[in-house]
């Protein structure tokens, strides 16, 4: 017959095989580094945003200026760095870019699409991580490179490699996700593609780290649709003079979404590499400025950031957009290229808007006559 004693210490014996695994598990992921560093190179000349007129001659200066510059991203660019014992080789250097620049050309000044080409979609893929190394090194030598670093949670980690690799994966048409670039693009939303900020920031909104006031991030604008032309807007040339005539961006209180103008919302490089230096300077608790070789960063840590760790990693876009409405009819319904936006599908979400606007004002005693410009004209 055993000692009670004994079954004491066996049951503690058992108690403790179970439990030690479970620490040391706890110990590891606390000491394990996991990090997400967020590049950003921006343009080497200034752009202004003020209007689209201010936006397109700052632009062809840009170009211009640096036309003879060689590993020069045009509009600046964002790249990111992954640590993670959960690599292959610990580390891995990622971003979304476009394809040929004939592409752009052939938008540009054949089909003449006018400010459509912001938005437009184009040839994607993922970056060469040697290509990217290269630059990364050429910017820093230029003084025009700054990061963001997140400590994260093995947990964060594990939903941003999911998250990527689903994002490299083939569709039923053959293609990934990744193979397409634009600047419309939400990388989070259902078969979208990318532009190269989108993606980085993408990957920071599926861990909950996503700027919560995007101004410091971000340009948001309304484009007139008087700018826009060729397969968004019957097939309308788009003059250069038209857009350098444009003093300002569409006033949305005047006008219906993806029928008197396109929103454009887009994170841009340039400031986000000027909102890393401002914090550097602001001696914030939560942005700690860090060096890494002599670049500047800042450096957060995040692992008791919370997040939904069942939350979907792609979802559906509640917002039509009229760039993001033509690339699914060219890609998924095969349709012609040369769609206009009487075939885009926005009919019924213009004419309820539309609607709405009438009967504010009716209720205002004002009621405005308001007939479809020739250009965007919809048929029945």
């Amino acid at each position: 017959m055993q000692h009670p004693l004994f079954k004491i210490k066996k049951n503690i014996l058992i108690l403790l095989l179970l439990v030690i695994p479970t620490i040391i598990s706890a110990q590891q992921d606390s000491t394990d580094i996991h990090e997400i560093t967020i590049f950003s190179m921006p343009t080497l000349k200034p752009l202004n945003w003020d209007s689209p007129s201010t936006l397109y001659s700052s632009m062809i200066s840009c170009y211009v200026k640096t036309m003879a510059v060689k590993n020069n991203y045009l509009l600046g660019h964002i790249a990111v760095r992954l640590r993670s014992p959960l690599l292959e080789n610990n580390e891995l250097l990622i971003a979304q870019t476009s394809g040929t620049l004939k592409e752009k050309r052939d938008m540009i000044f054949k089909e003449k699409v006018g400010m459509a080409i912001m938005g437009a979609s184009l040839t994607g893929r993922i970056e060469p991580e040697e290509t990217l190394r290269k630059k990364l090194a050429i910017y820093d030598k230029r003084k025009k490179l700054g990061f963001i670093t997140y400590r994260i949670s093995n947990e964060a980690m594990g939903r941003i490699l999911a998250f990527i690799k689903e994002y490299q994966e083939n569709f039923e048409d053959g293609r990934a996700a990744c193979e397409f670039y634009g600047g419309s693009f939400n990388p989070r939303y259902e078969n979208e593609g990318s532009g190269c900020s989108a993606f980085g920031v993408a990957l920071l909104d599926l861990i909950n780290l996503s700027p919560t006031d995007t101004k410091h991030w971000a340009y948001d604008v309304n484009i007139p649709m008087d700018l826009i032309g060729g397969r968004f807007n019957n097939n309308k040339k788009i003059k250069t003079k038209s857009i350098l005539k444009a003093k300002e961006w569409y006033n949305a209180k005047n006008g219906v979404a993806n029928f008197d103008y396109v929103n454009y919302f887009i994170y841009d490089p340039s400031l986000i590499y000027d909102w890393i230096l401002t914090k550097r300077n602001e001696n914030d608790s939560i942005f700690v400025p860090q060096d890494e070789n002599n670049t500047p960063g800042v450096y957060m840590d995040a692992r008791e950031v919370q997040f939904d760790v069942k939350a979907p990693l792609f979802i559906k876009r509640e917002s039509p957009n009229l760039f993001i409405d033509v690339y699914m009819k060219d890609r998924f319904q095969k349709e012609p290229s040369n769609d206009s936006i009487s075939n885009l599908g926005l009919e019924s979400q213009i004419r309820i808007q539309q609607t709405a606007r009438d009967t504010m004002n009716i209720a205002n005693d004002s009621v405005i006559t308001h007939q479809l410009p020739a250009s965007v004209q919809i048929e029945n």
